[in-house]
Protein backbone atom coordinates (compact mmCIF):
# COMPACT_ATOMS: atom_id res chain seq x y z
CA UNK A 1 0.00 0.00 0.00
CA UNK A 2 2.80 2.42 0.90
CA UNK A 3 4.46 1.68 -2.44
CA UNK A 4 1.26 2.48 -4.34
CA UNK A 5 0.91 5.78 -2.50
CA UNK A 6 4.50 6.90 -2.90
CA UNK A 7 4.62 5.98 -6.59
CA UNK A 8 2.23 8.86 -7.19
CA UNK A 9 5.16 11.13 -6.34
CA UNK A 10 7.78 9.37 -8.45
CA UNK A 11 9.82 12.13 -10.13
CA UNK A 12 7.69 14.74 -8.37
CA UNK A 13 8.43 17.08 -5.50
CA UNK A 14 6.03 17.58 -2.59
CA UNK A 15 5.01 21.13 -1.79
CA UNK A 16 3.86 20.20 1.73
CA UNK A 17 4.23 17.30 4.11
CA UNK A 18 1.09 15.23 3.66
CA UNK A 19 -0.25 11.83 4.70
CA UNK A 20 1.85 10.10 2.01
CA UNK A 21 5.02 11.63 3.40
CA UNK A 22 4.11 10.75 6.97
CA UNK A 23 3.22 7.17 5.99
CA UNK A 24 6.55 6.84 4.14
CA UNK A 25 8.57 8.21 7.02
CA UNK A 26 6.79 6.99 10.15
CA UNK A 27 5.30 3.69 8.94
CA UNK A 28 7.43 2.38 6.09
CA UNK A 29 10.60 3.80 7.67
CA UNK A 30 9.67 3.66 11.34
CA UNK A 31 12.92 1.96 12.43
CA UNK A 32 15.38 4.31 10.63
CA UNK A 33 13.33 7.30 11.82
CA UNK A 34 13.56 6.02 15.41
CA UNK A 35 17.32 5.60 15.05
CA UNK A 36 17.72 9.16 13.76
CA UNK A 37 15.68 10.61 16.63
CA UNK A 38 17.28 8.54 19.38
CA UNK A 39 20.91 8.31 18.30
CA UNK A 40 23.64 10.67 19.38
CA UNK A 41 25.15 12.77 16.60
CA UNK A 42 28.93 12.55 16.65
CA UNK A 43 29.62 15.59 14.46
CA UNK A 44 27.99 18.68 15.93
CA UNK A 45 29.36 21.34 13.58
CA UNK A 46 26.96 20.58 10.74
CA UNK A 47 24.15 23.07 11.49
CA UNK A 48 25.01 25.46 8.64
CA UNK A 49 25.45 22.63 6.15
CA UNK A 50 22.16 21.03 7.15
CA UNK A 51 20.31 24.35 7.04
CA UNK A 52 21.61 25.18 3.57
CA UNK A 53 20.72 21.73 2.26
CA UNK A 54 17.17 21.93 3.58
CA UNK A 55 16.62 25.43 2.19
CA UNK A 56 18.23 25.13 -1.23
CA UNK A 57 18.23 21.37 -1.86
CA UNK A 58 21.96 21.53 -2.59
CA UNK A 59 25.19 22.35 -0.79
CA UNK A 60 28.72 22.38 -2.17
CA UNK A 61 32.21 22.74 -0.76
CA UNK A 62 35.56 21.09 -0.24
CA UNK A 63 35.88 17.58 1.13
CA UNK A 64 36.68 18.69 4.68
CA UNK A 65 33.16 20.11 4.93
CA UNK A 66 31.58 16.70 4.36
CA UNK A 67 34.12 13.99 5.22
CA UNK A 68 36.14 12.94 8.22
CA UNK A 69 39.91 12.72 7.94
CA UNK A 70 39.58 8.96 7.44
CA UNK A 71 37.09 9.56 4.64
CA UNK A 72 39.45 11.99 2.93
CA UNK A 73 42.31 9.48 3.14
CA UNK A 74 40.08 6.79 1.59
CA UNK A 75 39.03 9.22 -1.13
CA UNK A 76 42.68 9.87 -1.96
CA UNK A 77 43.31 6.14 -2.29
CA UNK A 78 40.22 5.60 -4.45
CA UNK A 79 41.04 8.64 -6.60
CA UNK A 80 44.50 7.37 -7.49
CA UNK A 81 43.10 4.06 -8.75
CA UNK A 82 40.22 5.69 -10.64
CA UNK A 83 42.44 8.28 -12.31
CA UNK A 84 44.81 5.52 -13.43
CA UNK A 85 41.84 3.69 -14.95
CA UNK A 86 40.75 6.89 -16.72
CA UNK A 87 44.09 6.91 -18.55
CA UNK A 88 43.88 3.25 -19.65
CA UNK A 89 43.85 2.24 -23.31
CA UNK A 90 40.23 1.08 -23.01
CA UNK A 91 39.01 4.45 -21.78
CA UNK A 92 41.21 6.40 -24.20
CA UNK A 93 39.74 4.41 -27.08
CA UNK A 94 36.21 5.32 -26.06
CA UNK A 95 36.98 9.00 -25.58
CA UNK A 96 38.81 9.18 -28.91
CA UNK A 97 35.95 7.41 -30.69
CA UNK A 98 38.02 4.35 -31.58
CA UNK A 99 36.02 1.86 -29.53
CA UNK A 100 33.16 -0.14 -31.00
CA UNK A 101 29.79 1.52 -30.61
CA UNK A 102 27.57 0.31 -27.76
CA UNK A 103 23.86 0.04 -27.21
CA UNK A 104 24.09 2.17 -24.09
CA UNK A 105 21.84 5.23 -23.93
CA UNK A 106 24.70 7.02 -22.18
CA UNK A 107 27.37 6.77 -24.85
CA UNK A 108 28.84 10.02 -23.52
CA UNK A 109 29.92 8.28 -20.31
CA UNK A 110 32.45 5.62 -19.29
CA UNK A 111 32.03 3.71 -16.02
CA UNK A 112 35.41 3.65 -14.29
CA UNK A 113 34.53 1.15 -11.55
CA UNK A 114 32.66 -2.12 -11.89
CA UNK A 115 31.30 -4.32 -9.12
CA UNK A 116 30.08 -7.39 -10.99
CA UNK A 117 30.81 -9.59 -7.96
CA UNK A 118 29.72 -7.02 -5.39
CA UNK A 119 31.65 -4.22 -3.74
CA UNK A 120 34.70 -5.58 -1.86
CA UNK A 121 34.23 -4.83 1.86
CA UNK A 122 37.59 -3.01 2.01
CA UNK A 123 37.01 -0.96 -1.14
CA UNK A 124 38.18 2.62 -0.41
CA UNK A 125 35.26 4.09 -2.32
CA UNK A 126 32.88 2.25 0.01
CA UNK A 127 34.73 3.81 2.95
CA UNK A 128 34.00 7.25 1.48
CA UNK A 129 30.34 6.42 0.85
CA UNK A 130 29.96 5.23 4.46
CA UNK A 131 31.89 8.09 6.02
CA UNK A 132 30.11 8.82 9.29
CA UNK A 133 30.14 12.60 8.87
CA UNK A 134 28.58 12.31 5.42
CA UNK A 135 25.96 9.82 6.63
CA UNK A 136 24.99 12.15 9.49
CA UNK A 137 24.42 14.99 7.00
CA UNK A 138 22.13 12.76 4.94
CA UNK A 139 20.35 11.45 8.05
CA UNK A 140 19.68 14.99 9.28
CA UNK A 141 18.18 15.90 5.92
CA UNK A 142 15.96 12.82 5.67
CA UNK A 143 15.05 12.75 9.35
CA UNK A 144 15.94 9.05 9.26
CA UNK A 145 19.00 6.88 8.88
CA UNK A 146 19.77 6.45 5.17
CA UNK A 147 20.75 3.45 3.11
CA UNK A 148 23.39 3.41 0.41
CA UNK A 149 21.50 2.82 -2.83
CA UNK A 150 24.28 3.05 -5.44
CA UNK A 151 27.88 4.09 -6.00
CA UNK A 152 29.82 4.68 -9.19
CA UNK A 153 32.63 6.58 -10.88
CA UNK A 154 32.20 8.16 -14.31
CA UNK A 155 34.17 9.87 -17.00
CA UNK A 156 32.08 12.15 -19.22
CA UNK A 157 33.49 13.16 -22.59
CA UNK A 158 32.38 15.39 -25.50
CA UNK A 159 30.28 14.00 -28.35
CA UNK A 160 28.74 15.47 -31.48
CA UNK A 161 25.26 14.42 -30.38
CA UNK A 162 22.78 16.84 -28.73
CA UNK A 163 22.26 16.61 -24.95
CA UNK A 164 20.43 13.42 -23.97
CA UNK A 165 19.16 11.47 -20.97
CA UNK A 166 20.86 12.76 -17.80
CA UNK A 167 22.27 15.76 -19.68
CA UNK A 168 18.72 17.14 -19.83
CA UNK A 169 16.88 18.69 -16.87
CA UNK A 170 15.02 16.05 -14.85
CA UNK A 171 14.01 14.76 -11.43
CA UNK A 172 15.28 11.38 -10.18
CA UNK A 173 12.96 8.43 -9.45
CA UNK A 174 14.65 6.34 -6.74
CA UNK A 175 12.63 7.46 -3.71
CA UNK A 176 10.41 10.10 -2.16
CA UNK A 177 13.57 11.90 -1.05
CA UNK A 178 17.01 11.25 -2.53
CA UNK A 179 20.47 12.51 -1.79
CA UNK A 180 23.15 12.18 -4.43
CA UNK A 181 26.75 13.07 -3.74
CA UNK A 182 29.19 13.98 -6.49
CA UNK A 183 32.93 14.42 -5.94
CA UNK A 184 34.96 15.84 -8.80
CA UNK A 185 38.25 14.06 -9.40
CA UNK A 186 39.21 16.47 -12.19
CA UNK A 187 38.91 20.24 -12.49
CA UNK A 188 35.48 21.04 -13.89
CA UNK A 189 34.92 24.33 -15.71
CA UNK A 190 32.07 25.51 -17.91
CA UNK A 191 33.44 23.50 -20.84
CA UNK A 192 33.71 20.26 -18.80
CA UNK A 193 29.98 19.77 -18.33
CA UNK A 194 29.42 20.79 -14.69
CA UNK A 195 26.49 19.48 -12.68
CA UNK A 196 23.71 22.08 -12.58
CA UNK A 197 20.74 22.45 -10.24
CA UNK A 198 17.63 24.59 -9.83
CA UNK A 199 17.67 25.54 -6.13
CA UNK A 200 14.50 25.18 -4.05
CA UNK A 201 12.77 22.82 -6.53
CA UNK A 202 13.26 19.87 -4.15
CA UNK A 203 10.40 18.63 -1.94
CA UNK A 204 9.21 21.37 0.45
CA UNK A 205 11.38 23.90 -1.39
CA UNK A 206 10.11 27.42 -2.04
CA UNK A 207 9.98 26.89 -5.83
CA UNK A 208 8.03 23.61 -5.92
CA UNK A 209 4.75 25.14 -7.09
CA UNK A 210 6.45 27.15 -9.82
CA UNK A 211 8.31 24.03 -10.94
CA UNK A 212 4.96 22.26 -11.55
CA UNK A 213 5.04 23.95 -14.97
CA UNK A 214 7.93 21.66 -15.90
CA UNK A 215 6.38 18.34 -14.86
CA UNK A 216 4.50 17.61 -18.08
CA UNK A 217 7.81 16.38 -19.55
CA UNK A 218 10.18 13.90 -17.93
CA UNK A 219 13.22 15.66 -19.40
CA UNK A 220 13.64 19.26 -20.51
CA UNK A 221 16.13 21.14 -22.64
CA UNK A 222 17.84 24.33 -21.50
CA UNK A 223 15.43 26.27 -23.68
CA UNK A 224 12.40 24.64 -22.05
CA UNK A 225 13.75 25.16 -18.54
CA UNK A 226 14.64 28.81 -19.16
CA UNK A 227 10.97 29.56 -19.88
CA UNK A 228 10.22 28.78 -16.23
CA UNK A 229 13.53 29.44 -14.46
CA UNK A 230 15.87 32.01 -15.94
CA UNK A 231 19.40 30.74 -16.48
CA UNK A 232 20.67 33.26 -13.95
CA UNK A 233 18.93 31.23 -11.21
CA UNK A 234 20.63 27.95 -12.14
CA UNK A 235 23.40 26.79 -9.82
CA UNK A 236 26.22 25.67 -12.11
CA UNK A 237 28.68 23.64 -10.05
CA UNK A 238 32.10 24.32 -11.50
CA UNK A 239 35.04 23.57 -9.24
CA UNK A 240 38.51 22.18 -8.79
CA UNK A 241 39.24 18.51 -8.24
CA UNK A 242 38.03 17.69 -4.73
CA UNK A 243 34.84 19.75 -4.99
CA UNK A 244 31.88 17.96 -3.39
CA UNK A 245 28.19 18.40 -4.22
CA UNK A 246 25.42 17.09 -1.97
CA UNK A 247 21.98 17.48 -3.54
CA UNK A 248 18.41 16.24 -3.29
CA UNK A 249 17.95 15.15 -6.90
CA UNK A 250 14.19 15.24 -6.65
CA UNK A 251 15.05 18.89 -7.36
CA UNK A 252 15.58 19.70 -11.03
CA UNK A 253 19.14 19.03 -12.15
CA UNK A 254 21.25 17.88 -15.07
CA UNK A 255 24.69 16.49 -15.72
CA UNK A 256 26.37 18.91 -18.06
CA UNK A 257 27.53 18.10 -21.57
CA UNK A 258 31.30 18.55 -21.95
CA UNK A 259 32.41 20.55 -24.98
CA UNK A 260 36.12 20.20 -24.26
CA UNK A 261 38.14 17.87 -22.08
CA UNK A 262 36.52 15.37 -19.72
CA UNK A 263 34.76 15.31 -16.37
CA UNK A 264 35.78 12.61 -13.88
CA UNK A 265 33.80 12.07 -10.68
CA UNK A 266 32.56 9.61 -8.11
CA UNK A 267 28.94 9.53 -7.04
CA UNK A 268 26.87 7.99 -4.25
CA UNK A 269 23.09 7.71 -3.99
CA UNK A 270 21.26 7.54 -0.64
CA UNK A 271 17.61 6.70 -0.09
CA UNK A 272 15.37 5.49 2.70
CA UNK A 273 15.29 1.81 3.62
CA UNK A 274 12.11 1.45 1.52
CA UNK A 275 13.02 3.10 -1.81
CA UNK A 276 10.68 3.18 -4.79
CA UNK A 277 13.39 1.60 -6.94
CA UNK A 278 15.13 -1.55 -5.71
CA UNK A 279 18.83 -1.35 -4.89
CA UNK A 280 21.17 -3.26 -7.21
CA UNK A 281 24.23 -2.60 -5.07
CA UNK A 282 25.67 -5.52 -3.12
CA UNK A 283 28.59 -5.55 -0.72
CA UNK A 284 30.52 -8.82 -0.90
CA UNK A 285 31.02 -9.27 2.81
CA UNK A 286 30.63 -7.27 6.01
CA UNK A 287 33.22 -4.48 6.39
CA UNK A 288 35.02 -4.93 9.70
CA UNK A 289 35.93 -1.24 9.79
CA UNK A 290 32.27 -0.12 9.67
CA UNK A 291 31.76 -0.06 13.44
CA UNK A 292 29.28 2.83 13.78
CA UNK A 293 25.63 1.69 13.82
CA UNK A 294 24.68 4.25 11.16
CA UNK A 295 27.34 2.77 8.85
CA UNK A 296 26.12 -0.78 9.34
CA UNK A 297 22.53 0.30 8.81
CA UNK A 298 23.41 1.97 5.50
CA UNK A 299 24.41 -1.38 3.98
CA UNK A 300 22.10 -3.74 5.83
CA UNK A 301 20.46 -6.29 3.56
CA UNK A 302 22.98 -5.65 0.78
CA UNK A 303 25.89 -7.54 2.30
CA UNK A 304 26.74 -11.11 1.55
CA UNK A 305 29.58 -13.55 1.98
Amino acid sequence: MIERLTNRFKRRAMAKRNYIYYAWRYIANAVPTYHAVRSRTVHRDLADTNRELREHGIVTGTTDRFLTEAGRVALGEASRTILQTSESDRVRAVVEGAAASTASKKDFLVNLVKYDKGVPPDDPLLKVALDQRLLEIVASYFGLWPTLHAMASWLNYPTDEPPAVSQLWHRDPEDLQIIKVFIYLSDVGEESGPFSYIPRTHSFGAEVERARQCEASKRLSNEDMSRVFDASSWKVCTGAAGTMIVADTIGYHRGGKPTSGVRILVTFTYTSATPMMARKLRVAGTPGWATAPIQRFAIREITGG
